[in-house]
């Protein structure tokens, strides 16, 4: 017969191997939580993307990269706005799946009769592509599917969003003349003739917004007509080009030393960025290039030798020279 102290120790043993053992086991309260491991849609090292495009129902653009640059594809000249592009190729490297469904029923389930489609060019010609569907409808996350799979996969839908941007509203650099005048604030033309400035859906004295010219040391509200004249010609040109500075044209015989007048432009950006939500640029208006039916033109914002439709210009010049306040 074993003794008590013998006893005694046995169930001290017992004891702590059974503590020992319940604090290997998870209670489900006090423990952290194990997050399941996502899986991705694709996966493809970034510094293997060469190009992408993104067709949608009414858009369509495509990039290429050019050594670390981007640049709009078919355009030697034209790169991306940094400030848009920033962790594009981060996206496109893939995304994680939040669900995976069994292959739709019928072509147009899940908005995939008709998707955006995002196509990823990678080294070597090897290409992903991926079709965009509808949202959930906690519009949490997107139907996709990845070509030359049956299956359909949820994923994040601002990853989405951002891509369907591209085409929809492509990233050019801010000194490509190309503006929405609905967002034009400020337009300023300056000439021989004078200096014309137009403030445009900015607040008046009583914070409501007001459409107003300054010429000179006067000012005055505009007409309905005067601003309509004034937005045909603030959004930019019709015709407009980029090339690189020809040999053998200084700028004195581009009519640029000193130049024919001076635009200047301030607009909202149709999508704020967190410390930018409107930018200024200006532009030096030279003389009408070969042909004649456009003119020379120069901004500090690129090294690049642009050419403003000659139909433009002359309306802009034109406004300097018209009396806005005697119209009234």
């Amino acid at each position: 017969m074993r003794s008590p102290v013998i006893r005694l120790v046995l169930l001290v043993v017992i004891a702590g191997v059974a503590v020992g053992v319940l604090m290997l086991v998870p209670d489900g309260g006090d423990g952290p939580e194990t997050m399941p491991v996502r899986t991705r849609l694709y996966s493809v090292p970034q510094d293997a993307i060469t190009s992408v495009a993104v067709r949608t129902e009414t858009n369509a653009v495509a990039f290429e990269r050019r050594g670390s640059d981007w640049y709009f594809a078919g355009d030697a000249l034209v790169p991306v706005n940094p400030d848009r592009w920033g962790g594009v190729v981060l996206l496109l490297s893939g995304p994680e799946v939040e669900r995976r469904l069994p292959a739709p029923r019928a072509p147009d389930e899940f908005g995939l009769g008709a998707p955006a489609i995002v196509s990823v060019g990678l080294d070597g010609g090897r290409r992903v592509a991926v079709r965009l569907g509808a949202e959930t409808p906690d519009e949490r996350n997107i139907y996709a599917q990845l070509h030359g799979e049956s299956e359909v996969a949820l994923v994040n839908a601002p990853w989405a969003q951002v891509l369907l941007r591209l085409a929809a509203a492509p990233p050019l650099p801010y000194w490509y003349y190309r503006i929405d005048p609905a967002r034009v604030r400020l337009f300023e033309v300056e000439s021989a003739s004078g200096i014309v400035t137009f403030l445009l859906g900015l607040p008046d004295a009583d914070g409501e917004p007001s459409d107003r010219v300054v010429q000179g040391d006067l000012a005055s509200e505009l007409t309905d007509v005067q601003r309509d004249a004034v937005l045909d010609i603030a959004g930019g040109p019709d015709g407009f080009a980029v090339a690189p500075w020809p040999d053998g044209l200084s700028p004195e015989d581009a009519g640029l030393d000193p130049p024919r007048g001076l635009v200047r432009v301030t607009y909202e950006l149709a999508m704020p960025l967190e410390d930018k939500s409107a930018v200024s640029i200006a532009y030096a208006i030279g003389a009408p290039a070969s042909g004649g039916d456009s003119y020379y033109a120069v901004t500090p914002d690129t090294p690049l030798l642009l050419t403003f439709d000659a139909v433009w210009v002359e309306g802009a010049l034109s406004l300097a020279e018209r009396d806005f306040a005697g119209e009234g």
